[in-house]
């Protein structure tokens, strides 16, 4: 774990930066969409919440817009990068913020069984963020490349009982961005994570008495919007200087925020994987690993039969 401080000279990058942003009317969102705003960038950002995400388009602005889109729905998600694009030109960087909660447990021994559930936690926390990640890459590729932010949580990979669905939402962001990174980053794409732990926002209210009186960190969305900049920032400086404790290039990485502080994850779990998979194993899924990243493997058997290879 390496603690990664924001260093505001990079702010400057992002001025006239074209920045496209879910789920931005209330807490982190809205706390993202503006400091982007005071940094320069043209904001457009999607929200169901039509009052309060009109309400900040007002307050911050004409370059600031926004547009009504449900995460879940991809033709919303369509019309918002078409409309970003339109209004505003070239996108720089793309931001999967949207997420959702809901705190009735489908698997306490209480609940109905004969009830199908609702899966609204996994369409908007996940397929929704695949849909922001599709959509997105291709618009950062017609860019030239750019950065993909995507938000996870606490629960994307520790422990979280009682929330079951939603962990399991939230685990599935950081193997998005595992799928993706290694295959975009070359098209100069950098794809991040980040995983808030304990925030001040709606979905907290049925815990954060009992958390304050532990005397346990706390955020404000403030923090997390900081972390997402620093994650579009990191990469930007054109005179080697970035945000201390980034290890460069800052991509693939895992953003663990606590107490208002943002500490990268991903690099450790992946340098201390010989210790926690064993040597031997390590070693030959480093082998495992290469062949399927090589030149002409892939999981499509139709695409290696059609050029002679055999398939993985």
């Amino acid at each position: 774990m390496v603690h990664v401080q924001f260093n505001p000279e990079l702010l400057s990058t992002l001025k006239e930066k074209v920045v496209v942003l879910t789920g931005g009317a209330t807490g982190i969102g809205r706390s993202t969409v503006t400091q982007f705003a005071e940094a320069g960038c043209k904001v457009v950002f999607g929200d169901i919440s039509e009052e309060p995400a009109r309400e900040l388009e007002s307050k911050l602005g004409s370059n600031v817009r926004y547009l009504h889109c449900d995460t879940s729905s991809y033709s919303d998600q369509l019309s918002l990068f078409a409309a970003a694009e339109s209004i505003f030109g070239q996108i720089n960087i793309v931001v999967a913020n949207a997420g959702m909660a809901i705190h009735k447990d489908i698997f306490d021994p209480s609940s109905d069984v004969s009830l199908q559930p609702s899966m609204k936690e996994v369409a908007v926390n996940l397929t929704g963020v695949i849909f922001t990640a599709r959509i997105g890459m291709h618009y950062l590729r017609k860019a030239k490349g750019g950065d993909l932010i995507l938000v996870s949580s606490i629960a994307g990979f520790k422990e979280s009982g009682g929330l079951a669905t939603y962990s399991a939402s939230k685990h599935g962001v950081l193997g998005l961005m595992r799928g993706l990174h290694t295959t975009a980053f070359p098209e100069g794409i950098r794809i991040n994570v980040i995983c808030p732990w304990m925030t001040k926002t709606r979905l907290v209210r049925g815990i954060e008495d009992g958390w304050r009186e532990l005397g346990l960190p706390e955020n404000e969305p403030e923090d997390v919007g900081r972390s997402i900049v620093l994650c579009a920032t990191a990469n930007r400086s054109k005179n080697g200087k970035t945000h201390p404790g980034a290890k460069m290039p800052f991509a693939g990485k895992i953003i663990w925020i606590s107490g208002g502080e943002a500490y990268e994850i991903e690099d450790a779990i992946q340098f201390l994987e010989p210790q926690w998979l064993g040597e031997e194993n390590s070693k030959i899924l480093a082998r495992g690993q290469d062949y399927l990243a090589s030149q002409g493997t892939s999981w499509d058997a139709d695409k290696t039969k059609n050029k002679g290879i055999n398939s993985a």
